[in-house]
């Protein structure tokens, strides 16, 4: 029962309070991007959260190993960015020859598992020392804050492009950059972080 509880909690933290996306900015660009495009939003989430927990099992998995938890920043991210490519390759080989994925759907594939959002996980499981579970947990939180960040993303482009009284010159990108800056303002008002540290 404990191992739930943490699992459920460090996914909880990670969607409200560590929201990776809005409050670090990591895959701030696919959030966008998947954002403005619906039909891709939902593969493109699933995507990526099960990217996230399956690395961060696997990489937990690994730094229990006693020569991984010796080593060096550089070895670590060396040793993560393999998993995270081997995971990759592994999924788009299933994708393409078992079920016969379609060339923008294996694109599609390449890129929420390069995501940094993804590659990051690993890193943040281990400087917080996290088990297992809470590894899990974030892989987890990771995805649905990913979710949560492009669904409030697209809900703000869409109240933008109707409003009429937002002046041409910030009609767009500019208006989206302020909207994202201003969330991203309040989920970093959630974690307990100063901007300025």
């Amino acid at each position: 029962m404990k191992v739930i509880s943490d699992l459920l909690i460090t996914a909880l933290y990670t969607v409200f309070v560590q929201n990776l996306v809005l409050s670090t900015g990591l895959g701030m660009s696919e959030a966008i991007r998947v954002s403005t495009k619906p039909g891709t939003f939902g593969r493109f989430a699933v995507m990526i959260s099960g990217f996230s927990v399956v690395t961060s099992i696997l990489c937990s998995l690994i730094d229990s190993v006693p020569a991984v938890e010796q080593s060096t920043y550089a070895v670590r991210a060396a040793i993560y960015g393999a998993v995270l490519a081997g995971v990759y390759l592994l999924t788009a080989t299933i994708m393409r020859f078992v079920f016969k994925a379609s060339s923008k759907l294996m694109g599609t594939l390449g890129i929420a598992a390069l995501n940094t959002l993804v590659l990051a996980i690993p890193f943040i499981n281990n400087s917080a020392a996290y088990s297992l579970a809470d590894s899990i947990g974030s892989g987890i939180g990771a995805g649905a804050a990913f979710v949560l960040a492009a669904a409030m993303i697209s809900k703000g482009a869409r109240i933008i492009e109707e409003n009429a009284d937002i002046p041409e010159v910030f009609k767009g990108t500019p208006a989206m950059f302020l909207y994202v800056a201003m969330l991203s303002l309040a989920f970093t008002g959630f974690s307990s972080t100063s901007l300025f540290a």
